[in-house]
């Protein structure tokens, strides 16, 4: 157990890494800016009206998914889980493609129709709650293969215009949310404030069903408790950025080794650290190829991946 002067230590740390990436990701870009010289003109309104509301929603759309990414390891009792793996991104990329196919013109039909999508995709997850959390994970897997299939087949219908606006939601597009970042900033803060609730009830689960039901808590009304704030904050995320993987893995476990698995410490570390990996990756995606953009999901997917196969290696 670390202790308290270590905790604060390292916290200062996360947060001294926050302030650098958050200096990038005003600075990166086609144009790069000092944030610390620029008052006037273009530039300005480039800094404050376009970057400064995207890094918050890098910060908060990160952070929500490294939540659920904990939530859903806990949840499933396995390190592999993400918020990815049960389908719920699956079916809200079929919901936005499904609105832009009807409604084309509309800003706002894409993300509506992925919160949509991701609502339908919770309700059949909760199907399987009672399978328990192996055949859980194992129905997520097949899920998420069905939404793939899905997706595939309705951008093969797609008439050719709407083609690339799809693709690139799906691969994660921070450039065009319709939440604004002040609400993305608000269900950040309510995830968080749900994960500290729930943070001696996941302390306890982890020792084992059995051990949690004789520490007083309720196994079953928890499982429930973690699939709908986990599902939630994904829905929240996908809906705000397209489907972005990755984050929910990595996260999570670069936080127990830096913080040790007490909930307390862990969930509000990974609502940080999940926000700065998002926003460095936005940095990265934004400045690479400018004035392009790759987009973030690439940029997740080249670090989860790796990460993905170690811990799949060492379980083996």
């Amino acid at each position: 157990m670390l202790s308290m002067n270590s905790t604060a230590m390292r916290f200062s740390l996360l947060l001294g890494l926050l302030a650098l990436v958050a200096f990038i990701s005003l600075s990166a870009g086609e144009r790069w800016l000092n944030p610390f010289a620029t008052n006037q003109g273009l530039d300005s309104v480039i800094l404050w009206e376009l970057r400064l509301p995207r890094l918050f929603t890098a910060f908060a759309v990160g952070g929500l998914l490294a939540l659920a990414g904990a939530w859903f390891q806990v949840m499933l009792g396995n390190p592999l889980a993400e918020p990815y793996v049960l389908g719920v991104a699956g079916s809200a990329a079929v919901g936005a493609v499904v609105m832009l196919s009807l409604f084309p013109e509309s800003p706002l039909g894409m993300s509506f129709g992925a919160f949509i999508g991701a609502g339908v995709g919770i309700a059949v997850v909760m199907a399987f709650v009672h399978l328990g959390p192996g055949r859980l994970l194992l129905a997520g897997v097949v899920l998420a293969a069905f939404w793939s299939a899905l997706i595939a087949l309705m951008l093969a219908l797609l008439p050719q215009g709407q083609l690339g606006l799809a693709l690139g939601w799906m691969l994660g597009d921070l450039s065009s949310s319709t939440i604004p970042s002040s609400m993305l900033l608000v269900f950040w803060a309510l995830a968080l404030g749900c994960g500290l609730l729930l943070a001696s009830s996941l302390d306890r689960l982890l020792l084992g069903e059995k051990h949690a039901a004789a520490l007083g808590v309720d196994v079953s009304r928890l499982r429930w408790a973690l699939l709908l704030v986990a599902s939630a904050a994904t829905a929240v995320a996908v809906t705000a950025a397209g489907t972005i993987g990755f984050i929910g893995l990595v996260i999570p476990h670069a936080m127990r080794l830096m913080f040790g698995g007490m909930h307390r410490v862990m969930m509000p570390a990974s609502a940080i650290g999940g926000g700065v990996l998002l926003v460095l990756a936005d940095s990265g995606a934004r400045s690479v190829i400018a004035p392009a953009e790759l987009p973030v999901g690439v940029i997740t997917a080249f670090i989860g991946v790796p990460v993905f196969l170690w811990l799949l290696w060492r379980r083996a």
